[in-house]
């Protein structure tokens, strides 16, 4: 048997840490959670997820610069990240590649997009 993808979620909400680290525990991932960017990366490089969620809108280092941090280190630069966020800019006009996330999934959108973008993401 396969072992479980590892999923990091990191968010300042923790509402949203709440709702989707159940979703995600209920699609059969192991789900780490992580309230702000510093606790992020410390978790990014103890747990070495499969994949990153990231919202974009965090206090003191936003998403975007933990992303960009993420990318410039070794031990971290091949997780793919998800940006995960409450803007509600189109996702045609977010150049979200350019900081080297994978995908951009607006936290109104139906929950089942962002396990589909994960999905997709590790090829499961």
């Amino acid at each position: 048997m396969a072992s479980k993808k590892i999923i990091l979620f990191i968010d300042d909400n923790p509402v949203d840490r709440t709702l989707i680290g159940r979703l995600l525990k209920k699609a059969d991932f192991s789900v780490f959670l992580a309230e702000d960017s510093q606790t992020g990366l410390r978790m990014a490089h103890e747990h070495k997820p499969d994949l990153i969620i990231l919202d974009i809108l965090l206090p003191g280092i936003s998403g975007i610069e933990l992303c960009k941090t993420l990318k410039k280190n070794e031990m971290t630069q091949r997780i793919p990240v998800i940006f995960y966020t409450s803007i509600d800019t189109p996702k045609h006009l977010i150049d979200y590649a350019s900081y080297g996330a994978r995908d951009y999934v607006q936290k109104t959108m139906p929950p089942e997009e962002l396990i589909s973008s994960i999905k997709s993401i590790l090829k499961i």
